[in-house]
Parts: structure tokens; C-alpha cells; sequence
């Protein structure tokens, strides 16, 4: 009863415009003065919140994404893209996926996917005669695939509240990654089949060749990462600081387009976007201790103890929860609200902490893509201008797709999820 009324609280508070990580706090001050405990531990627990040495990687990585965004990078992997697989019918869509997938290498989060890649090929598919409205929806669909292929964002704060292994995460999302966008690839495909969209230039080795000596520094820095990462180099944290000046280098003195003016503006975005998901990491860090403290997780274990759930079936209840509570809850509030109360169960269900952490990373990315809050839907409506209805109407499709890859995450963990990680011992 207590957590049910906690949570209604809280989506109340969220649905009347009350900030999250002010939402998160005052249901921890309630409960602890409901329990007479003295309200001086929510500072101190605010504070142990982001008192992690591998959410340090967080801020650091948000800022490697801006960097490259900043720098102008998106050009040349487009560029690239194209010379790949822009011969195929409705080239441009899949233009747009392969470009998302090499991005989603250096941004980790799929808000700077959207306005990086979305702000340089939405206009040149609109002039090659494709609808605005599946321009937007590829766009939109297509950034998911930046919180899942490595490095990313939601996974650093998932492996640190969880504590689960950050780079066993990163080995994790590399296959769910590449299936995700070879899926999106082939519904774009069928679409512009039907819809009669144009092929683009057919392959040449030497245009290509150029293409991807002007986009190959670009194309290191996930090469770098992750080769640091999972050869034991360094530490995911370290490795976003390897990225920032990697980076920061890259634009500076290679493409030269990084300007110390613009360098700074970059950093004043980043800090402001790091500030906030930080606070809202150590909000979110209160809250799930005073869960803890009053045992209100054990009123979701205890039915489910009680159902005998096999672990296939508690993770699509899970995803079930994760992606309709995504339609109106932010990715990050989503998972500090609804996480806590589940993960316990993984333990006595036998479910492997890292496939649980891909299903919450996948049913985070299709929150995003749903109304009324879908992050990626609002940033590509006014990219493509075009309005919310349409552009929900057309990434249907897309949905879909994620949906089954969801499925197939959930069902094959072997295949799709552990098998990297395993392979390299993490």
C-alpha cells in the first residue's frame, strides 16, 4: 500500500511539471519522516549518490558526444554511410541507420544522435523526394541505436547504480546494437520499395575509399574506447577521458572546424546537461535507499515469488511496465522508479544481471520513441518539421521492428546479449 501511494504521488508530481529530481526527493523525505528517520540522511544520501567512481564516466562521455557532434563530424560519416549502402532502394534511409550506428560510437546518449545526424541528412532526404514524416520517423527510430551500441550513457549509470560491470555492458550491446540496425535497415528498405524512393549513387571503390580516409579518424574513437575498454587498458571511466581528448584533438587540429569559442560553448552545454543528470542520479540514489530502508521492494517480489515466474515471462512484465511507463516518464526517472523494485528479482530468478540490463536499456530506447514524452520524437519533429501525429504514424513500423529485436533479446540472451561478454571474460 505504501508503494503504491509513493508512486502515485510521484507521477503526480511529475505530471504536474514538478522537476524529477525534486519529485524523487520529496517521496524520500516523505517516507522517511513517515518512519521517523532523521531527514539529515538525505543530504548525506545525495551526496553517497553520485560518490562513484565509475559515474565519473557520465559527464566525461556527455561531453566526447558533444565534442564530436560540435566538430562537424556527422558530415564525413554520412559521407561514408553513403558510399556503403546508398545504392540500395531508399539509399538515404539506410544512409541515415549506418551513419546512426558509427555516431552512436562517440555520442552514447541518442538526444545528440538526433540533432547530429538529423540536422545533416533530414533536409537531403526531403529535396531526394521522401516523405518528411519517414525521414523523421527513420531519424528518430535510428537514434536508439545510440544508447545501445557502446560507449553509452544509460549503461555507465545503469553498471553504477546496479553494480554491474560497465564494460560487460558496453561487450553486451554491441550484437543487440548491430541487430537493431541491420532491423531498421530492412524496414526502411520495404518501405521505399512500396513508396518507389530513389537509389542513390552505385558503389565505387575509390569514392569509397576516399570517403572513409576523411571519416576515418572519426571512426577511431569507438575503435579506441573499446579496444581500451575491453583489452583491459583502461577502465570505462578513463576511457572517457581518453575520448574528450581524443576529441577535442580530432577537431582541433585534424578537421580543424573546433574553434576555441565554440570549444567553450560546448563545454557550458555539456556541464549543463551533466549537472542535470546527476542530480537527478543522486535524487533518484535517495529514493531507492529509502525503498530499501522500509522493505517496499518485497511487495513486488513476494507475488512474484508466489506466481512461480519463469524468467522469460518476469522480463516481458518487465518490459511490459518499462515501455508503457516510457510513454510518460523520462528514460533516466524511468529506471530509478521501476528498476529498484524488479532487480532484486533477478537474483532469485536465475536472470543474469547483464541481460537485465540490456532489456532496460532497449525498453528505455523505445521510450523514447513514444508519445507523449519520446524524447527523440520531439527533437526530430522540429528538425523535420513536421508534426507529432504524422511522424507517430510513420515510426509505427520502426516500433515494431524494435519491439521483436526486444523480444529476441529477451528470448536468445546467449546469442545476442552474453556471448561478447563472455568471450572476452567479463
Amino acid at each position: 500500500m505504501t508503494l503504491l501511494l509513493a508512486l502515485c504521488i510521484l507521477l503526480g508530481l511529475i505530471g504536474f511539471g514538478v522537476p524529477i529530481a525534486v519529485a524523487l526527493i520529496a517521496i524520500a523525505v516523505g517516507i522517511f519522516w513517515m518512519a521517523d528517520v532523521d531527514q539529515l540522511i538525505v543530504a548525506q544520501r545525495l551526496y553517497r549518490g553520485v560518490q562513484s567512481f565509475p559515474l565519473l564516466a557520465v559527464p566525461l562521455f556527455i561531453l566526447a558526444g558533444q565534442i564530436m557532434s560540435r566538430s562537424g563530424i556527422s558530415g564525413h560519416l554520412v559521407a561514408f554511410a553513403k558510399t556503403l549502402v546508398g545504392q540500395m532502394r531508399g539509399g538515404l534511409a539506410a544512409v541515415n541507420v549506418v551513419t546512426s550506428m558509427f555516431f552512436a560510437g562517440m555520442s552514447g546518449t541518442s538526444m545528440s544522435d538526433t540533432a547530429a545526424v538529423g540536422g545533416m541528412i533530414i533536409d537531403p532526404m526531403v529535396k531526394r523526394g521522401y516523405s518528411r514524416a519517414f525521414t523523421g520517423a527513420v531519424t528518430a527510430a535510428s537514434s536508439t541505436i545510440g544508447i545501445i551500441i557502446p560507449p553509452s550513457v544509460p549503461m555507465v549509470i545503469l553498471g553504477a547504480y546496479l553494480g554491474i560491470s560497465t564494460g560487460a555492458l558496453f561487450a553486451a550491446g554491441l550484437i543487440s546494437g548491430v541487430v537493431l540496425g541491420l532491423a531498421l535497415i530492412f524496414v526502411a528498405w520495404l518501405i521505399s520499395i512500396r513508396a518507389g524512393y530513389p537509389v542513390e549513387e552505385k558503389f565505387a571503390l575509390r569514392r569509397a575509399g576516399s570517403a572513409f580516409v576523411k571519416a576515418l579518424p572519426a571512426l577511431l574513437m569507438p575503435a579506441i574506447i573499446l579496444g581500451g575498454i575491453l583489452g583491459g587498458i583502461f577502465t570505462p571511466t578513463e576511457a572517457s577521458a581518453v575520448a574528450v581528448v581524443y576529441g577535442a584533438a580530432v577537431g582541433m587540429f585534424y578537421y580543424r572546424t573546433l574553434t576555441p569559442a565554440l570549444l567553450y560553448q560546448t563545454l557550458c552545454e555539456a556541464a549543463v546537461l551533466s549537472g542535470a543528470v546527476m542530480l537527478v542520479t543522486a535524487a533518484a540514489h535517495v529514493m531507492g535507499f529509502a525503498f530499501t530502508y522500509e522493505q517496499l521492494a518485497d511487495s513486488i517480489l513476494r507475488p512474484l515469488a508466489e506466481l512461480e515466474m519463469s524468467p522469460v515471462m518476469f522480463l516481458i512484465l518487465l518490459s511490459v511496465i518499462m515501455i508503457v511507463a516510457g510513454t510518460f516518464l523520462d528514460g533516466i526517472a524511468m529506471i530509478f522508479i521501476i528498476v529498484p523494485l524488479f532487480f532484486p528479482a533477478t537474483e532469485m530468478l536465475g536472470i543474469d544481471p547483464v541481460h537485465f540490463g540490456m532489456v532496460v536499456v532497449l525498453c528505455w530506447g523505445i521510450g523514447q520513441q513514444t508519445p507523449p514524452v519520446g524524447a527523440a520524437l520531439f527533437i526530430t519533429s522540429a528538425i523535420a518539421k513536421v508534426d507529432m501525429l504524422s511522424l507517430t504514424r510513420a515510426n509505427l513500423p520502426f516500433i515494431g521492428v524494435m519491439l521483436l529485436v526486444l523480444l529476441a533479446v529477451i528470448l536468445f540472451p546467449e546469442i545476442l546479449v552474453l556471448s561478447v561478454p563472455r568471450a572476452l571474460g567479463l
